[in-house]
């Protein structure tokens, strides 16, 4: 990543949500989970600004109830052969949630493999959801220094992603998580 880079963002992290980057591309490698992937070139990247936070009401996916709220998935995730049938348009939706409407909230829990897990529980489109959250912003800032996390979830914008796939038992699954929370 370009010098310039490292100033636009926390040192050694990468992007951050709302970071402007220009980035090098190669070709396409979608597939039917993640259709918009794209190798990227291996130039360096370049920081270019960040997204106006007053113009972030923008980025809200309209169609965000089909990709979130389809027949044939699960709060959590979706069978890969309900997707190899009819393959997804985009693996990531931005969506905004208010604890009022969406009945948001933080459920701190155990992973089934004993690690400390968080996940957001929220209502959206009439269905209930139960996803994990992996914000690594959200988790080193709030939930490891053991701060009051109630008021994000108050009015946030979440950005929803699709995981790659995952056996469970003779199933082939892909999971839904919350890939990123921006207060709002």
């Amino acid at each position: 990543m370009g010098e310039d880079f490292a100033s636009l963002s926390m040192p050694k992290s990468g992007p951050q949500l709302l970071d402007c980057v220009r980035i090098g591309f190669d070709k396409p490698c979608g597939d039917y989970c993640q259709p918009e992937n794209i190798l990227i070139d291996g130039n360096k990247w370049t920081g270019r600004s960040r997204f106006p936070r007053e113009r972030i009401s923008e980025l809200i996916d309209c169609s965000s109830c089909c990709f979130i709220g389809k027949g044939d998935c699960y709060s959590d995730y979706y069978p890969a052969a309900a997707l190899k049938k009819n393959p997804l348009k985009s693996s990531l939706t931005f969506i905004r949630i208010t604890k009022d409407k969406n009945k948001s909230e933080i459920i701190h829990t155990t992973s089934k493999m004993g690690k400390p897990q968080n996940r957001l529980k929220f209502e959206y489109g009439s269905r209930p959801y139960n996803l994990v959250i992996t914000d690594k912003t959200y988790e080193d800032s709030v939930v490891l220094s053991q701060n009051d996390d109630s008021k994000i979830f108050e009015d946030c914008y979440i950005s929803i992603g699709v995981g790659e796939v995952f056996s469970l038992g003779d199933t082939l699954l892909h999971y839904r998580l919350i890939v990123g929370i921006i207060p709002a």
